[in-house]
């Protein structure tokens, strides 16, 4: 139980219970979703809500109609609510850890266009932590960012930006964009191109289902040019890209870091996307995370220190 001093009469005590229904009644925007996802009945959220709101004397959650408004005092009661849940959820294995023994699964989440930041830890956490196996997710970064608000993964590596006050985001090495060249087109001479340049050929470039990310940039700065290029492909997922090339006269734009797994194609930076992307690690805030977890998070920031960042030319 949790003591709080309530209209100056005295303690009360708000039960764990009830602080992980309010949360998750916050975080599913209703008192229906809720009680699916704990797997309730309403009655029971509907109860505790109103018993929060008469202990605390206050109003948590303004309703009118379809209307669900969390007021600012719901607001820190979710926020230090979480925090609360987070750490009682982790007592258990902060207790029982063994400082010379890092063992059991990581759910972690890569953006479609990280996947070589995938590729390039697995073998250290083979290498390192050999009774550490890692549940990869591959997703857009709307998709990741969902996975990690619900708990269902614990950390994801995506490219910012990225919306919510609820997230640590620990930002990585910024990375370029590149144009590879299929290996069916005339290799350029030029050891730097123009946008105008390339998109003399056919392109192909990354793209959420929505928009967003990557393709936004892409799009600003052919805008900015005045640039109509002939793009006869979108993919959420650059190894689809940068595989189709092998078999199509056609130039993909992609992070640099993911043209690491087609080195043998001729490669150019595009100077004009003057903005780098930023890919960055993503966790909750006032969560506990597992040691595997942040081990991983380690093994990230010595590849990916955003301090090794080379300036921007």
């Amino acid at each position: 139980m949790i003591p709080l001093l309530s209209n100056g009469i005295g303690p009360r005590m708000i039960s764990l219970q009830k602080i992980q229904y309010f949360c998750a009644m916050v975080e599913e925007g209703g008192i229906h979703k809720a009680a699916r996802r704990l797997g309730l009945s309403q009655p029971p959220l509907s109860m505790a809500l109103k018993e929060l709101e008469n202990d605390l004397g206050c109003t948590l959650i303004f309703r009118q109609g379809k209307n669900w408004i969390v007021t600012e005092a719901g607001t820190r009661l979710y926020e230090e609510g979480r925090a609360i849940l987070a750490k009682m959820k982790g007592l258990a294995h902060r207790i029982v850890e063994r400082d010379d023994e890092i063992k059991g699964n990581v759910r972690i989440g890569f953006s479609t266009s990280c996947v070589a930041m995938f590729q390039r830890l697995l073998p250290k956490v083979a290498a390192e932590f050999p009774h550490v196996a890692c549940q990869a997710l591959f997703a857009d970064s709307e998709r990741l960012a969902w996975l990690v608000r619900q708990r269902l993964i614990e950390l994801a590596v995506l490219y910012l930006p990225l919306a919510g006050k609820e997230f640590n985001i620990t930002p990585l090495q910024p990375q370029r964009l590149e144009a590879v060249f299929s290996p069916l087109l005339p290799p350029p001479a030029e050891s730097e191109m123009h946008l105008a340049e390339v998109c003399r050929w056919p392109l192909m470039i990354p793209r959420r289902w929505n928009g967003g990310g990557i393709y936004n940039i892409i799009s600003h700065a052919l805008q900015l040019h005045g640039l109509e290029p002939r793009i006869i492909c979108f993919s959420q997922d650059s190894f689809v890209l940068l595989e189709m090339l092998e078999s199509l006269a056609a130039v993909a734009i992609i992070p640099q870091c993911e043209t690491e797994r087609k080195r043998r194609l001729a490669q150019r930076y595009i100077f004009e996307l003057a903005d780098p992307l930023t890919p960055a690690i993503v966790t909750l805030k006032d969560i506990w995370l597992s040691r595997p977890a942040r081990k991983m998070m380690e093994l990230l920031n010595e590849d990916y220190a955003r301090d090794a960042a080379p300036e921007p030319s």
